[in-house]
């Protein structure tokens, strides 16, 4: 399972989980293939995460303090026993998005229990573009790869202190004031944790909060 995990084996995705897990925060389940690693028994995986799983890339040169690589490599979503070492295989191929970016490093895998979600979306411990300290949430219905991706208008809260400043896309409002003030301090906690300012991906699967990302804010 995730817990201490060098970037160099593991990747710069994988080692931010292990990071979120050692500071007692809420990661769904997961295992990680370092760089080079066979998928030996997939059904002992299936056995030990459950079903799905979110097949996921943790490139050496990704999500480091100067570039993240975000949206690049391959996530595969939806994934049992049979199609695991395929799925595997996918992702550590990489992508011609990535070749582009040129990431010059290897790429280890991350098997998650993949979180069903109603609600997800990314927080930051500051203002990504102006770098003011306040804590920006943006969040949608369903999951969060639209969200990421920039395909949907998210709502909007800035939490300045206890005041949240809140711009709403849609007819219903995706989280309400405790909830928001509860990412907030999460993400707060993986900032200590990290040392420096940080994005983080959340989601909720209807009853729990969970984080499946944690990354240092590379435009400040």
């Amino acid at each position: 399972m995730i817990a201490e995990l060098d970037v160099e084996n593991a990747g710069g995705k994988a080692a931010g989980l292990a990071r979120l897990v050692r500071l007692g925060l809420p990661v769904p389940p997961a295992v990680v293939l370092p760089v080079g690693a066979e998928l030996d028994d997939p059904d002992a995986v299936v056995a030990r995460l459950g079903e799905p799983l979110a097949v996921r890339s943790s490139a050496v040169a990704e999500d480091r303090a100067d570039r993240s690589f975000a949206g690049q490599y391959e996530t595969v979503l939806g994934v049992g026993a049979a199609g695991l070492p395929a799925a595997v295989e996918r992702v550590r191929g990489g992508t011609a998005r990535a070749d582009a970016y040129g990431d010059g490093g290897g790429v280890a895998v991350i098997i998650q229990r993949e979180v069903r979600a109603t609600r997800a979306g990314v927080a930051f411990s500051r203002d990504p573009v102006s770098g003011r300290d306040v804590l920006l949430v943006e969040c949608a219905f369903g999951g969060g790869e639209a969200v990421v991706s920039g395909t949907v208008t998210p709502d909007r809260f800035v939490v300045d202190g206890h005041r949240i400043h809140a711009s709403v896309a849609g007819e219903l409002r995706t989280l309400r004031d405790d909830e928001v003030l509860r990412i907030a301090e999460l993400v707060r906690i993986a900032e200590c944790g990290f040392a420096a300012p940080v994005d983080v991906e959340f989601c909720w699967d209807g009853r729990e909060l969970w984080l499946v990302q944690c990354r240092p804010i590379t435009t400040l």
